[in-house]
C-alpha cells in the first residue's frame, strides 16, 4: 500500500508579520496613485492630445459641410457662399459696408449693378483703404483695363489722372483664399498696395495667390454673372502707364470697348 505523507502545517503569521504586510500594500497603492496623478497632470504626450483635438475638429468640420450638401446648400469649390440675411440687415457690425457698382459697356453694350460686400475681418487695413477710395467716388468711370478669361478682371487707376492716393498701404495677413468672386489689390511686391484692385474670376479660385501675399477684402454677393460678361477682348493690351498719365483719354482712343464702372454707392 503507498502510503501518503503529511505535510506538516504551517504556523499561522504572528500580528507583527501581517502588519507588515499590510503596510506594503497601503506603500504600494501610494506609490501607484501619486504616479497616475502625476501623468495626468503634466500631460507626457501633449502631442497627442492635440491629434486627437485636430481630428476631432476636423470630423465636426465634416459633419457640418455633409449636413449642408443633404440640406442642398451645395458650395462650389472654390466659391464662397454668402449667408442669408433677414430683410434689413446689413454688415455693419464688423464694420464692412455693401456698395452698388453700376456696370456699363458690358459684352454686346449691356449694363448692369454688382454688389460687392467689405470683410474687415479679413484684411483692416486693405478695407479702410477702399472705403477712403469709395467715399470719395474715386472709381467712377474708372475701367476694366485687364481682363484674363477664367483668371481675374483688374480695375483700379482713375479716369482723369490723380496722384492723391498714390501712398502704399502695409500688408494684411492672408488669412482669407482668393475664391471665385473675392476682392484683392493688385501689388508690385510687399507693402506697395495703393487702388488697383482686381476681382477673381476662375471657378476653382486663385489658391496659388494665397501664398503670394494677395490677402482678399471682400466679395461680390450680386452679379457674377456680370462680371464674367466684363469685356475681355482686348486682354492684356493696354498699357499701365499710359493710363495712369492720360487716363480714359488714353483708353477711349485706344480701347472703346472696354467695360468701365459708371457709378459707385453704398447700399
Amino acid at each position: 500500500m503507498t502510503q501518503v505523507k503529511r505535510v506538516a502545517a504551517r504556523p499561522a503569521p504572528s500580528r507583527k508579520q501581517q502588519r507588515f504586510s499590510l503596510i506594503k500594500i497601503v506603500g504600494a497603492l501610494a506609490v501607484i496613485s501619486c504616479l497616475v496623478i502625476f501623468l495626468l497632470r503634466s500631460d507626457p504626450f501633449p502631442g497627442v492630445r492635440k491629434a486627437a483635438m485636430r481630428h476631432r475638429q476636423q470630423n465636426e468640420n465634416e459633419s457640418v459641410e455633409s449636413s449642408r450638401k443633404l440640406g442642398g446648400d451645395k458650395v462650389e469649390i472654390g466659391e464662397i457662399k454668402e449667408e442669408k440675411k433677414q430683410d434689413g440687415e446689413t454688415n455693419d457690425s464688423n464694420g464692412g459696408r455693401s456698395y452698388t457698382f453700376e456696370l456699363s459697356n458690358l459684352d454686346g453694350g449691356k449694363s448692369g449693378e454688382i454688389v460687392i460686400e467689405t470683410r474687415p475681418e479679413w484684411a483692416p487695413l486693405g478695407v479702410e483703404q477702399f472705403h477712403t477710395l469709395l467715399d470719395d467716388h474715386f472709381y467712377d468711370n474708372a475701367k476694366f483695363f485687364r481682363v484674363v478669361d477664367n483668371f481675374v478682371v483688374q480695375f483700379g487707376i482713375p479716369a482723369v489722372p490723380s496722384n492723391k492716393y498714390k501712398k502704399p498701404i502695409k500688408d494684411d495677413p492672408v488669412i482669407e483664399t482668393n475664391a471665385r468672386g473675392t476682392l484683392t489689390y493688385a501689388t508690385s511686391g510687399a507693402n506697395t498696395r495703393t487702388t488697383q484692385l482686381f476681382i477673381n474670376t476662375r471657378k476653382g479660385g486663385n489658391k496659388f495667390l494665397d501664398n503670394q501675399g494677395f490677402a482678399p477684402i471682400g466679395v461680390v454677393t450680386k452679379g457674377m454673372d456680370l462680371v464674367d460678361q466684363i469685356y475681355s477682348g482686348y486682354g492684356e493690351k493696354p498699357n499701365q502707364g499710359k493710363i495712369q498719365n492720360k487716363g480714359n483719354e488714353y483708353l477711349d482712343k485706344e480701347f472703346p470697348l472696354l467695360t468701365y464702372i459708371s457709378t459707385t454707392s453704398q447700399v
